[in-house]
């Protein structure tokens, strides 16, 4: 359980319970003056009655406001985090459009939300972290990025998978591969990127086992790895 939630749990339980202290103490310190049944002698002189003894200090004049206090203090972190709660899930907060782009691009970096969505770099990271807290969007690490992906369980060959094709060049390289395999020219007059960017994507392809190049005479042909 999260700090956050179990912060104002512990101040209502310790405010209920100073409350209680002083409730019971209330009740223990209640004695009524008894009464002196024997007779009153009209002649008898009456002596003066000894001056009351000074109150002490009573437990219950700190226990009960302190009880209130905390109990307040934790009724009211209960509302705003409950309030918390449901506003980042409505459907217009940033934090449920970023986990809604996830869900339907994994494998997105971060700045792959910022430039969608249009929201700042920090705004973005802030809700990203709220996210993975509250298990509603999962983080893995992709070479020298941070990838992000819906809370299932996936295979480490998929996650790599996603990752690749969430990037705009590999994802035309894949849908031009289809189930072919293509030489270098092929790719370079289906895909149009440029030879040394076509290259580039290819041995990073290759390398993370998503593609497979196979030499046939001179010509080396390149197919999606099944």
């Amino acid at each position: 359980m999260k700090m956050r939630k179990i912060v104002p749990v512990f101040l209502l339980i310790c405010g209920i319970g100073l409350l209680l202290i002083t409730a019971l103490s209330g009740f223990s310190t209640a004695d009524p003056t008894p009464i002196d049944p024997s007779p009153v002698d009209p002649n008898q002189p009456i002596s003066p009655e000894a001056p009351p003894a000074p109150p002490g200090n009573d437990i219950s004049d700190l226990t009960g406001p302190t009880g209130l206090i905390l109990t307040a203090a934790g009724c009211i972190l209960i509302v705003v985090n409950f309030a918390r709660s449901v506003s980042s899930t409505a459907p217009e907060s940033r934090a449920m459009q970023i986990q809604m782009y996830v869900e339907e691009h994994p494998g997105s970096s971060e700045s792959d939300i910022v430039k969608y969505l249009g929201y700042s770099r920090s705004s973005t990271a802030h809700h990203l972290k709220r996210l993975i807290r509250e298990t509603r969007v999962a983080e893995k690490p992709y070479r020298n990025t941070v990838r992000y992906y819906p809370p299932v369980i996936q295979t480490a060959e998929e996650d790599t998978l996603n990752a690749i094709i969430s990037k705009e060049k590999p994802a035309i390289i894949l849908e031009a591969l289809g189930k072919d395999a293509l030489t270098m020219s092929e790719l370079l007059e289906k895909t149009g990127l440029s030879v040394s960017s076509l290259r580039w994507h290819l041995r990073r392809m290759e390398e993370d086992g998503v593609i497979v190049s196979e030499k046939s005479g001179k010509l080396v042909r390149y197919s999606v790895l099944r």
